[in-house]
């Protein structure tokens, strides 16, 4: 408490709070407390709060920017400094913004979704904003996608070549108005445009853009659209020819669409969102959440093989306005992009890019200064697994025990995120996807120096972290960001990146053991083979391998998780003859193998030879279960077997089949046998049902890996398990292990901040990375 009755102080704000009206919030806090002095945003993101009056109403503002700050806020400090009082302000005032030099110590905020203030000013006739597309305030619009530096004003954003009309300026200046001080500020009068253009790029000039667009929808044309992070690509959700249209046009037979409804009664017509499913759904945030289908509404082929569809609400007024006048209950709405190619953000780019994609062009004239995709998660058991981390989350930091150095983090090479970490604190970029050629790796880089350049670092920094695996072209990047700035680069094991990037987000410190269970399809295992069903020791410094699932056969490598009946039949050379395999498998090796007969003898030849590239994947286990029930020969899209498999397992019973797991030590480490129960599943596949197959593999992986998990924690006395990898967004999977490891008494972490798959390995990367130089 300060003694004097009049005082002056000076109060640093950190955290979430440029972007989101703060300072109108600080501003009105100190009329209601009678204060006089200013607040100013400060170049390194934080705020800055000066004011003078009685000591007990400025210390009631302290406690009211604690408890009272706007929602999509996040205030992390508040530090106040008291100084006599002196008399020199007349009253409160919001300052011009301060350009200093220093490194952020406060968070640039996400994109937000449309709030319904906005909404409903796009429905006043009488306003600017009726049906305007780009409306928005202090308290919603772009942030992040439109930026290009800090401190955030106008002039360096996305909004710098629309000048504010008199109305608007009138607007902006009014602390009592919810535009006050809105660096988005724009109306019908004086902000961006939509257009629609035809698939050779000639405008078509009609009154409503929107009523034609509809009319093209429904009349089972594609279109491309554009957002805040980058085009979308459209298409009635609700017919199959234009989804299959869709299908043919991208040269993707398989592959889930994200779609998008007008609101929640719209998305419970065709699923069946569950409490916390649906408290994401209408999150500012606005991500992609996969929810459980229910009814014929939507086109089976949006998600074919699936349970499960991926569903957004409308987050910006141009998607509000299309379903205005199109008044359907869903629309695909994918990433506009060619397959291994960033998503487009320039109309330029859209159309050359997105030809023979697409019929129609929806375009504006507002530039997209950072792509960003659309976040995708699932809940399970009511905790976040994030199977993309991108708008609306990006750049939020994760804080991280770590709390000095700077790196630099490439991440892996598929579903990839890169990442910049600054005094303890793990800024990672918006979804990259896979690195696997020259557009993507400058697109990566770019995005880093992006993420630099607006936390405003001017030093190079201490370390550059990325995957021990030689081949990934993000390890290529590692090298030249390293020849470009002179810092050294440290190598991780792709699974303990995994297990690390649990611990970093859950604040474990970075000299305490954990049991670490990584789940995934691959990553290159530091004895040369590939592993994906590990059990490790592990703290940031060091780990080591304490258990895995049995190493298979895997001739051909990659060519497995393509082709994985070619995994089954290599699994089978353990235990049966070639004979005997080719025997059980006769009717489905035509089907299976591109080349019959002649590739099944080599493939089984190659898994007997001595040098046989071997695995412990536990994606290649499940792909292997997945085409011996016959759910796909043949895989489309990253993922697709298991998601295939574990859609299947939802309608049966995995207590049908009686096989325990077998659990091994060989060398001091355990090992889950996986032979024999491929074994016994292929000789009685015809005495179960699928369903119950599919239900059951689940189950033996994770009662296995569980079981092997808690060996190692009781020999080496640890008492937390961190679980991560791709797998483990799998809800049965994850679910089993997390109780049958608790119900022992043990505390198991995972991955709600970033994605456990490879989305999330850059964070594990540079808390690795940063222990080895401080």
């Amino acid at each position: 408490m300060v003694s004097p009755e009049l005082v002056e102080a000076e109060v640093r704000v950190t955290g979430r709070v440029q972007g989101v009206g703060f300072r109108p919030f600080i501003y009105r806090l100190a009329v209601r407390h009678g204060l006089r002095g200013y607040v100013i945003n400060l170049g390194d993101a934080g705020v800055e709060v000066v004011v003078e009056g009685a000591t007990r109403e400025v210390e009631g503002l302290i406690n009211a920017i604690k408890s009272e700050a706007p929602s999509v806020s996040e205030v992390g400090g508040v530090l106040a400094s008291y100084r006599p009082y002196r008399g020199r302000f007349e009253e409160f005032v919001i300052d011009k913004s301060r350009n200093g030099g220093k490194a952020a110590s406060g968070i640039f905020p996400p994109d937000i979704g449309i709030c319904p203030d906005c909404l409903m000013d796009m429905e006043d006739e009488s306003g600017r904003w009726f049906e305007y597309p780009f409306t928005a305030c202090a308290w919603c619009g772009p942030r992040f996608t439109g930026v290009k530096s800090l401190p955030y004003d106008r002039e360096r954003t996305h909004m710098h070549n629309f000048p504010m009309c008199t109305d608007c300026t009138t607007d902006y200046k009014n602390p009592l108005d919810r535009r006050f001080d809105a660096q988005g500020i724009t109306c019908s009068h004086c902000g961006p445009k939509m257009s629609l253009l035809d698939a050779g790029g000639k405008a078509i000039v009609v009154q409503d853009v929107f009523v034609e667009a509809a009319k093209l929808l429904r009349e089972g044309h594609v279109l491309a659209v554009k957002g805040i992070g980058g085009f979308h690509i459209a298409a009635l959700a609700t017919e199959d020819e234009p989804v299959n249209k869709l299908r043919a046009r991208k040269n993707r037979p398989y592959q889930p669409f994200a779609l998008m409804s007008p609101d929640m009664d719209d998305v419970k017509t065709f699923t069946e969102p569950d409490a916390a499913e649906s408290r994401a759904l209408v999150s500012w945030q606005k991500p992609i959440v996969l929810v459980r289908k229910n009814g014929e509404v939507i086109s089976e082929q949006v998600a074919p093989g699936l349970s499960r569809v991926g569903v957004m609400l409308p987050y910006t007024g141009i998607q509000v306005m299309l379903f205005k006048r199109l008044r359907a209950p869903a629309l695909i709405m994918t990433s506009g992009n060619r397959s291994g190619l960033p998503m487009a953000t320039t109309n330029e780019a859209a159309l050359s890019e997105l030809r023979g994609i697409v019929d129609y062009f929806l375009v504006h004239d507002r530039e997209i200064v950072n792509r960003c995709d659309d976040s995708l998660l699932r809940m399970n058991g009511g905790r976040v697994a994030f199977i993309r981390r991108s708008r609306g989350y990006v750049p939020d930091p994760v804080e991280i025990p770590l709390k000095k150095g700077i790196s630099f983090a490439v991440g892996t090479e598929q579903s990839n995120v890169a990442a910049v970490t600054l005094d303890g604190r793990c800024y990672q970029t918006q979804y990259l996807g896979d690195i696997t050629n020259l557009e993507s790796f400058d697109y990566e880089k770019t995005a880093i120096y992006a993420m630099r350049d607006l936390l405003k670092i001017t030093r190079n920094p201490d370390v550059i972290a990325c995957d021990q695996h030689p081949g990934y072209m993000t390890s290529q990047l590692a090298e030249v960001i390293s020849q470009e700035t002179g810092a050294r680069i440290t190598k991780s094991q792709h699974h303990h990146a995994h297990i690390v990037s649990v611990c970093a987000e859950n604040g474990i410190k970075p000299d305490e053991e954990v049991v670490g269970i990584a789940l995934d399809g691959a990553g290159y295992g530091s004895d040369g083979s590939i592993w994906g069903g590990e059990v490790l020791i592990s703290t940031y410094f060091d780990y080591k391998r304490a258990g895995h699932l049995q190493n298979l056969p895997m001739p051909g490598g990659d060519i497995c998780a393509y082709s994985p009946y070619r995994m089954l039949i290599s699994a089978l050379t353990l235990t049966m003859s070639d004979e005997e395999i080719r025997d059980i498998t006769k009717n489905h090796i035509q089907k299976a193998l591109i080349n019959g007969q002649d590739e099944f003898w080599v493939v089984t030849q190659q898994a007997r030879e001595k040098n046989v590239i071997k695995t412990s994947s536990s994606g290649r286990l499940l792909d292997s279960v997945a085409s011996l029930i016959g759910s796909t020969y043949r895989r489309t899209y990253e993922g697709e077997l298991t998601m295939r498999l574990e859609s299947l397992a939802e309608l049966g019973d995995p207590n049908k089949i009686k096989f325990k797991p077998e659990i091994i030590q060989d060398g001091g480490i355990y090992q889950l046998k996986t032979e024999n129960m491929l074994n016994y599943l292929t000789i009685n596949q015809n005495k179960f049902k699928t369903q119950d197959i599919a239900a059951f593999s689940q189950k033996y992986l994770a009662n296995g890996i569980a079981n092997t998990a808690l060996n190692v924690a009781q020999e080496q006395d640890v008492h937390s398990v961190a679980l991560s990898g791709g797998v483990a967004v799998n809800q049965y999977i994850s679910n089993t292990i997390i109780k049958s490891l608790e119900k022992q008494g043990l505390k198991v972490f995972t991955n709600q901040k970033t994605a456990p798959g490879d989305g999330g390995s850059s964070l594990g990367q540079s808390c690795i990375a940063l222990v080895s130089v401080i």
